[in-house]
């Protein structure tokens, strides 16, 4: 629990100072920088990494193999990857700045690619406090490096070697726990590797275009706007990925278990999924009511209004799809637990489709009519969540959630309503904007407890799960 709260804010402190920092053209280029590599990572990576979780979790012999086998490939896809994104930015003569920026994160990808290879194999075994070890050393180090580099006056491209910088400590701090689970034995098996990519290739097309409908909006942007609009984009967009954190903290706590439990006790698994789609809902519904309460003020501080005030439009679109993105995330999570990983890349890549088109109109169309063409970017991230959750809840198996959850949904949400409405009556009392945001929290939870949403199985269950410790996460039993 305590790593992932230094994890958040070390994530919040860059935040807080790179689009106030670079401004709103310079820290577009690195967003975009950001973005494109971050396509080269999910195209390295294969799928592997899910695979390895999966197949790990249900058989611990199967780790040194598996990740010697997985890094091997991982760095020769590095190659090939490396070599189409410099052709890229090279091709379509893109700013010596970007270009840099690309290149040298796109170097560091080598090193983060082979460092998540041996998170999976933490997560796998069910030992994620040293993956949290790791990252926390990576995002300490680059908040506080970053943050001194913004401060002292260099730009973008400094900024990106210290991420690059901070993706090889996070490497070298997982190496160095890696000896105390099993002994590293360099075992080259090329029988494997053809395991590994027709297993892998499931999650491969599914991840890949999930991360395409996720960030290829960034791509067209630069091309139909400018940096700017890119600039009024990514700095909402990046407290929206750190928001994600509570979806992705759950999701590695709980896939490995899961996994077990498709094998062992479907009851049990359909119980654990149910409680956790419930604890999801409940977390991010206050979350997305203080976005768009909020909104004003939070880029205010965050980014400042002088260069960012387009972006406040931006981060309460984002709020809408904040929730649908928890949802999804938990029918995702059950869906490849489940060895349906192949439906769900077909769901990845209907909603590419349906992403692309949509951007392809907005945004061109909300760049002309308001000058901040990222509107309609906003618009088709929420329309493509939402066409992602019909398709997830269609091929989930019957009987996988239940009335109630839609009960807890309709309470929760109906406690978020009224959280927002409390909050725009009283808001003028209130000197501090965070108090007002206090009250209406301490509004929410009385409402779930008032509603018998919420009850204290459910926190403890919560906090069990974040804290990420393998003797906390109990699955639940089915009744």
């Amino acid at each position: 629990m305590l790593a992932q709260i230094v994890t958040w804010m070390s994530s919040f402190v860059l935040m807080l100072f790179l689009p106030r920092y670079l401004g709103d053209e310079a820290f577009g280029r690195l967003y975009f920088g950001i973005s494109l590599t971050g396509l080269m990572g999910l195209m390295m990576d294969l799928g592997i990494g899910t695979l390895l979780v999966k197949e790990i979790a249900r058989d611990h012999s199967k780790a040194n193999l598996m990740l010697v086998n997985g890094s091997i490939i991982k760095i020769l896809g590095w190659v090939v990857t490396l070599t189409a994104a410099m052709t890229f930015v090279f091709l379509s003569d893109y700013p010596n700045e970007t270009i840099t920026i690309v290149a040298v994160l796109g170097v560091a990808k080598v090193f983060e690619g082979v460092g998540d290879l041996v998170h999976r194999v933490f997560y796998g075994l069910e030992r994620m406090e040293y993956r949290s070890i790791s990252v926390v050393v990576e995002k300490v180090f680059l908040s506080a490096i970053g943050v001194s580099m913004l401060l002292l006056g260099f730009g973008a491209i400094t900024i990106a070697i210290v991420m690059a910088l901070s993706m090889l400590a996070n490497f070298v701090t997982s190496l160095y726990l890696l000896p105390r689970l099993f002994k590293i034995r360099f075992h080259m098996e090329r029988s494997t590797w053809r395991g590994l990519l027709v297993g892998g290739f499931p999650f491969f097309v599914s991840t890949t275009f999930s991360f395409i409908y996720y960030r290829i909006d960034i791509v067209m942007l630069s091309e139909m706007a400018n940096d700017s609009v890119v600039g009024w984009y990514g700095a909402p967009y990046r407290l929206f990925d750190t928001l994600m954190f509570l979806p992705i903290i759950l999701q590695v706590a709980v896939f490995p278990v899961l996994s077990r439990l498709w094998q062992s006790s479907k009851d049990s698994l359909v119980a654990t999924a149910r409680k956790i789609l419930d604890i999801t809902i409940i977390a991010g519904v206050p979350i997305a009511v203080c976005m768009v309460m909020f909104a004003q003020h939070i880029i205010s501080i965050l980014f400042g209004l002088e260069e960012y005030t387009n972006s406040i439009i931006l981060l309460q679109g984002l709020a809408a799809s904040l929730l649908l993105v928890y949802v999804d995330f938990v029918f995702a999570t059950v869906l490849v637990s489940q060895d349906r990983q192949r439906q769900l890349s077909v769901v990845a890549i209907v909603a590419t489709a349906i992403n692309i088109i949509l951007n392809y109109f907005l945004i061109p169309y909300y760049q002309t009519t308001t000058h901040n063409g990222a509107i309609g970017a906003v618009i088709a991230t929420a329309a493509t969540e939402l066409a992602v959750m019909g398709m997830s809840l269609y091929l989930l198996p019957k009987g996988s959630f239940a009335t109630s959850n839609l009960v807890i949904a309709v309470k929760a949400i109906t406690a978020g309503l009224l959280m927002g409405l409390a909050i725009w009556l009283v808001e003028s009392y209130f000197e501090n904007w965070v108090a007002g945001a206090s009250a209406g929290m301490l509004m929410y939870i009385i409402l779930l407890f008032a509603t018998k949403a919420l009850h204290k199985e459910e926190v403890v269950f919560f906090f069990n799960l974040v804290s990420q410790r393998k003797s906390n996460i109990v699955p639940v039993q089915s009744k």
